[in-house]
């Protein structure tokens, strides 16, 4: 029986807002990457972690993006058999889920490294050797939580019902309490623990930069440059915090309906609202780094200026210049402002 307009409608409506999430994505984080290994000023500890997150970030968009296109038209089928079924059915959902826990993990590692510059300010307690470690170890524990999935997921119903790809934890465990157990696990160590401590991080740091008596600014020469540069880092920060937060949450409370057994009161376009906020956040990121930071909001202008005009060489040339601060200033200062 053809489908109505309505679903046709829907289904291209549905595709093209996916399309311009991937677009968005690839286009965004490719210029982050880019701005921070151009500009000599702007390999920081923070940048440095914003790079590795603008990569997990292009991960996602590109495992996570195209089978909810796929899901649109062929539902849970995944279209393909044989060895190619077995790969997209591990493969994709163990890497969607490593660069999650990345993200996070990365928000967190920025807040530690944000927190120990703001009430340590003589001391470099997150060196650059240091970032490369906890980059490493970021994405080794969101590999390591993730291999489950290697052995979880598996094809059933190859005849006559389509190629569907299932969580199921048997022998081993039984899956109706594994999954649900590895869900809350899952929440407690990627979002609401991380999250818990990022607040904590950063109200000290709010309660550091706002009460504006610190000791240990005021003895610098450019103290107000400095506690200006550091409130519009902290502002951008807590914004990607914020909407990570607040995008991720509509997916966790239908996986906890789900398991309650009242999820009856969600359908499906609020499945695919709450799904789409999610992985909009892979392309929403890159958009608050140019709102809020000069640098890179310059940065990707001179790439987009570049390719547009042909000059692929310029997109792969180091600046050994020194840039621009915060605050748009070339002068040296008798302490280095902090440079997002």
């Amino acid at each position: 029986m053809p489908e109505s307009p309505d679903k046709d409608l829907t289904k291209a409506f549905k595709t093209i807002i996916y399309c311009v999430i991937i677009l968005g994505a690839l286009l965004g984080n490719s210029l982050v990457i880019m701005v921070v290994y151009k500009r000599k000023r702007m390999r920081t500890t923070t940048n440095y972690m914003i790079v590795s997150m603008a990569v997990s970030d292009l991960f996602f968009a590109i495992f996570a993006i195209p089978p909810s296109i796929r899901t649109v038209y062929a539902g849970q089928d995944l279209l393909v058999r044989g060895i190619i079924a077995e790969l997209i059915c591990k493969l994709v959902s163990f890497i969607q889920q490593v660069t999650i826990d990345v993200s996070i993990l990365s928000l967190t590692a920025i807040a530690f490294d944000r927190f120990f510059a703001i009430m340590l300010p003589f001391r470099k307690v997150i060196t650059c050797r240091t970032t490369k470690i906890l980059i490493s170890i970021t994405w080794l524990i969101g590999i390591l939580f993730a291999a489950p999935i290697l052995y979880t997921n598996r094809i059933v119903g190859e005849e006559g019902e389509g190629t569907l790809c299932l969580e199921i934890w048997e022998p081993l465990f039984k899956s109706s309490k594994a999954r649900k157990d590895y869900t809350f696990i899952h929440f407690g160590f990627f979002y609401a623990g991380p999250l818990t401590i990022i607040t904590v991080l950063y109200t000290a740091i709010v309660i550091e930069l706002w009460r504006g008596n610190s000791i240990t600014f005021r003895c610098k020469a450019n103290h107000q440059e400095v506690e200006k540069s550091n409130r519009k880092v902290l502002k951008m920060l807590v914004t990607v915090l914020v909407v990570f937060a607040l995008f991720w949450l509509p997916v966790y409370i239908f996986q906890f309906t789900f398991y309650v057994g009242s999820d009856t009161c969600i359908t499906g376009l609020i499945q695919f609202i709450g799904y789409f906020f999610c992985q909009a956040t892979s392309a929403l990121n890159p958009l608050i780094y140019a709102f809020f930071s000069e640098n890179y909001r310059s940065g990707f202008k001179d790439c987009l200026r570049a390719t547009l005009h042909c000059q692929g060489r310029k997109l792969f040339q180091s600046d050994s210049s020194t840039g621009r601060s915060v605050g748009g200033r070339r002068n040296l200062k008798k302490v280095e402002l902090y440079i997002l």
